[in-house]
């Protein structure tokens, strides 16, 4: 799962504008977090990406990023394996079982 997240921040520079109430920003964040039971050595937390501060330049790389995933993972042939588990009589499914199936690196990484 992830969401784009927008921030204000201080920069805690003595005299700063943001240090008497106008904060810098606003940013724009990526922020996934990577499941406890994926291989990531960073599982169970939450990978933040700098997207810009500008939100076009932020759309611009979250389209790039959803391309470089979707080059990546094929999710119509994965979808089909999920369905071809489900239908077999000889195994028996479990949620582990389709979580390996549909456990994908960071698609946050750069390549």
């Amino acid at each position: 799962m992830a969401s784009v997240i927008v921030k204000w921040q201080k920069c805690g520079k003595p005299g700063c504008r943001c240090s008497v109430g106008t904060l810098h920003g606003p940013y724009f964040w990526l922020v996934a977090y990577i499941s406890k039971k994926s291989n990531d050595k960073r599982k169970g937390k939450y990978s933040w990406r700098y997207l810009g501060k500008n939100s076009t330049d932020a759309w611009k790389k979250l389209a790039e990023l959803d391309k470089r995933f979707n080059e990546k993972y094929d999710l119509p042939d994965l979808n089909s394996k999920i369905h071809k588990l489900k239908q077999s009589k000889e195994k028996s499914i479990s949620f582990k079982t389709i979580e390996q199936i549909l456990t994908v690196g960071d698609a946050t990484t750069d390549k």
